[in-house]
């Protein structure tokens, strides 16, 4: 715990400074974040770390990043899936190794677009960001706390051995609790307009964490079935990108397509 909290203290500095900037800065860590996730991936996977589908991935985030600076969201998702099908055609190997090159590429791409998105280069995209962080690192820990405290029935054994339901059950009443709390300090910050209510923050927060706990059990049975505790090293305690961002990536991008389907903003953000 103490090692998961010094890394911690570092990384959630730099979080939440990149994306109070935004802007370039924002666009650059997460390029970054998205460059390292394809690289773990490709080491989960087996395929090496320096080849053609490795270079045409990064390269295809170095160009959705470009594009949505210059030209907008679209172009940049558009460009990622481009990128996504040439990295499947340049992978050395059967129709399984082209499928996974596809996958990894395709949803790391979309899920930077995604992000990049939700922040924008206005203050509600940076309440929004800011309340996705705290959502999820309140899901995560609260999830961690109550787990190791409380014990009890496994979530998913075949998937996830440590993960608990009453893991599960605290991560959602974290999340909860931190939706609300972040929902009624933004509009002092002056980032948003009006309070939401308590029930749209506490109903947010329940999905959010629910979504992100499943994007975490998903990427634990892709390591399981490679047979990896980690995805990789990279953060002391915590293991690599892939292990600390598949929550943050699962509800970042569930936020991205509800917000599209709906033809609106967050519930929980309110344009001044």
């Amino acid at each position: 715990m103490g090692l998961r909290a010094a890394s911690a203290a570092v990384l959630v500095p730099v979080a939440l400074g990149t994306a109070y900037l935004g802007g370039p800065v924002f666009i650059a860590a997460v390029g970054a974040a998205g460059v390292l996730a394809w690289l773990e991936w490709r080491r989960l996977l087996g395929r090496p770390p320096v080849d053609v589908a490795a270079a045409i991935g990064i390269a295809g985030l170095a160009a959705a990043c470009a594009l949505f600076t210059v030209v907008g969201a679209v172009a940049a998702a558009a460009a990622g899936g481009a990128a996504a099908l040439v990295v499947a055609v340049a992978e050395r190997g059967g129709l399984r190794v082209r499928a996974a090159g596809l996958a990894g590429a395709g949803i790391i791409l979309l899920i930077v677009v995604a992000t990049l998105t939700l922040r924008g280069d206005d203050a509600t995209g940076r309440a929004t960001v800011f309340w996705l962080f705290a959502v999820v690192w309140a899901s995560d820990t609260g999830a961690y706390l109550a787990g190791r405290t409380l014990g009890g029935p496994r979530l998913a054994p075949r998937i996830s051995p440590a993960k608990t339901w009453a893991g599960a059950v605290g991560g959602v009443v974290a999340a909860a609790g931190a939706s609300i709390l972040l929902g009624w300090l933004m509009p002092l910050a002056g980032w948003v307009a009006e309070r939401p209510t308590l029930a749209v923050l506490a109903v947010a927060g329940v999905l959010g964490s629910i979504v992100g706990q499943l994007g975490d059990l998903v990427e634990s049975a892709l390591k399981r079935r490679v047979g990896a505790d980690d995805s990789g090293r990279l953060i002391p305690g915590h293991g690599g990108i892939l292990d600390r961002g598949d929550s943050f990536a699962a509800a970042a991008f569930a936020l991205i397509l509800a917000t599209v389907i709906s033809g609106g903003q967050p519930p929980w953000t309110y344009s001044p």
